[in-house]
């Protein structure tokens, strides 16, 4: 019996163990902004950490896509309805091999426009900080 006894605690501390480093992982994660009507796309798809979000992650902050797919591009491709039928946003996660969010895709289905963005696109366009040049040439 002693040893059922020493067996259940060294599991149990393995186990407790186990949850406090997942716990301490996902609390290191940047928190990816929300998918709204409200918010604008723009500022959605500059803040959202491309690189560091996992499939685990996407689905703990935003919750079960509405749809899942194969993009053209062999990458899996996670769709985000948000919005009545008449006027509506997607906003698609797009998976690289490793399983990590490389790109938010946003259509507007509006009433009178239509348009559509890449976090990509936005965070491409975005102002950088001057870094030192690492390389010889003309500064």
């Amino acid at each position: 019996m002693p040893q059922a006894i020493r067996s259940g605690a060294v599991l149990l501390l393995t186990l407790t163990f186990l949850w406090a480093a997942a716990s301490a992982q996902q609390t290191t994660l940047p928190k990816p902004p929300r998918f709204t009507l409200n918010d604008k796309p723009e500022r959605v798809l500059a803040n959202y950490p491309l690189g560091v979000i996992d499939r685990n992650a996407a689905f703990s902050h935003h919750g079960k896509a509405h749809q899942q797919f194969t993009l053209p591009n062999q990458r899996e491709g996670w769709l985000y309805d948000v919005g009545e039928k008449e006027w509506h946003r997607t906003y698609t996660l797009v998976f690289g091999k490793d399983g990590k969010v490389i790109d938010v895709m946003f259509f507007d289905h509006g009433r009178h426009e239509k348009y559509g963005l890449t976090a990509l696109q936005v965070q491409s366009k975005a102002p950088r900080t001057q870094q030192p040049s690492i390389a010889p040439g003309p500064e």
